[in-house]
C-alpha cells in the first residue's frame, strides 16, 4: 500500500496543526507497543465515504484494547473538515489514528485513480495467519506483518499477499478480504478464520443477497480458488478489484466476471460514488 504524501495540515487532538509539527511522546504506548487503532477512509469529491461504518469498527476495538476515543460528534467534526479539504479531491484517503496514550490525528491526502477496477494478482504469502491471536479482527498499529507481505507479494510480481490461516485455508490479503463466484454462489472467509472484518466487505455481502446469490461465510480452500468462476478482492480504497492471477495462473478466465462487476456496481450505489480508487479492509 502506497499512498501519496499527507496534506500539510494535520489534526492532533481535534487542533489542526502543520504536519511537520505533529508529534508523539517518546513514551506513548502507541509508539512504543503498537497500542493503537487506524482507520482509512476513501474520499470522493470531499466526501468520507461510510464514516459511520468505520467509527462503529473503531469503537469496537477500542473496547477491547481498552482505549478511550474522543467523543464520537467532536471526531465526525474533524473527520468531515478534513475530508473537505482541497488536498483530498476528486479522490483521496483519510486516516484517523488512535493511541492508547490518549493522542488522535487525522490527516489525508489525494490519490490517483489508476487502480479504480484495475483486475488485480496475488501470490500466497509464506506465513500464516492465527485466527486465536488477540488482535485478530482488529485494526491495530501492529501493522508490520501487512507491510512485509505487501512487500513480498511486490517482489513477486503481485499486486497483493494473500494469508492462508494456521488450518491451511484462505484468510484475507494484506490490505484485502477474499470473495469466490462459482455459479450462484458466493464464497468468503468467515471472521472464525482469523480476518479483518472489512467494511467494503460488509457492502460487497449485502449487495450479493440482494442480487440473490448465495452467500456462504466459511471456509475457502485451495479448491474451492482454484475451481471459481471467479474471484475479487475488497477494501475501503480501491473498492472492489477483480482477483484475475493467483500465483502466475488465471483464475477462473483469467479476465473480470460478470457477476464481480454487478457487484462492484452495486457497492458503488451503495457508497454513493461512481468509481473508487485505491485499499485498507
Amino acid at each position: 500500500m502506497n499512498l501519496p504524501p499527507p496534506a500539510a495540515v494535520c489534526w492532533l487532538d481535534g487542533v489542526p496543526l502543520p504536519a511537520r509539527e505533529v508529534a508523539l511522546a517518546v513514551g506513548d504506548p502507541g509508539l512504543l507497543a503498537g497500542m493503537g487503532l487506524f482507520e482509512t477512509l476513501a474520499v470522493h469529491e470531499g466526501r468520507a465515504l461510510q464514516p459511520n461504518a468505520h467509527f462503529d469498527r473503531l469503537k469496537r476495538g477500542a473496547e477491547t484494547l481498552g482505549l478511550d476515543l474522543p467523543a464520537a460528534d467532536h471526531m465526525r467534526e474533524v473527520v468531515t473538515t478534513a475530508a473537505g479539504q482541497q488536498e483530498c479531491s476528486p479522490l483521496g484517503w483519510l486516516k484517523i489514528v488512535v493511541t492508547s496514550g490518549g493522542r488522535w490525528i487525522v490527516f489525508c491526502g489525494p490519490m490517483e485513480p489508476g487502480d479504480s477496477g484495475r483486475p488485480a494478482s496475488a501470490v500466497v504469502l509464506p506465513w500464516r495467519r492465527n485466527p486465536a491471536d488477540p488482535l485478530v479482527g482488529l485494526k491495530t498499529l501492529n501493522y508490520a506483518a501487512n507491510v512485509l507481505g505487501i512487500a513480498e507479494a511486490r517482489r513477486r510480481g503481485a499486486d497483493e499477499g494473500l494469508w492462508l490461516n494456521v488450518r491451511g485455508r484462505f484468510a484475507e490479503g494484506c490490505t484485502s478480504n477474499l470473495f469466490v463466484v462459482r455459479g450462484r454462489q458466493l464464497h468468503t472467509p468467515s471472521e472464525r478464520e482469523g480476518i479483518l472484518p472489512g467494511i467494503v466487505r460488509a457492502a460487497a455481502l449485502g449487495a450479493a443477497r440482494k442480487m440473490g446469490l448465495a452467500v456462504h461465510e466459511g471456509r475457502v480452500r485451495w479448491k474451492r480458488l482454484r475451481g471459481a468462476d471467479e474471484a475479487f478482492l475488497t477494501s475501503s480504497l480501491r473498492g472492489i478489484r477483480p482477483l484475475v492471477r493467483l500465483e502466475g495462473k488465471p483464475v477462473g478466465a483469467g479476465a473480470p466476471g460478470a457477476v464481480t462487476g454487478r457487484i462492484a456496481a452495486e457497492v458503488a450505489r451503495i457508497r454513493g460514488v461512481t468509481t473508487i480508487a485505491d485499499q485498507d479492509a
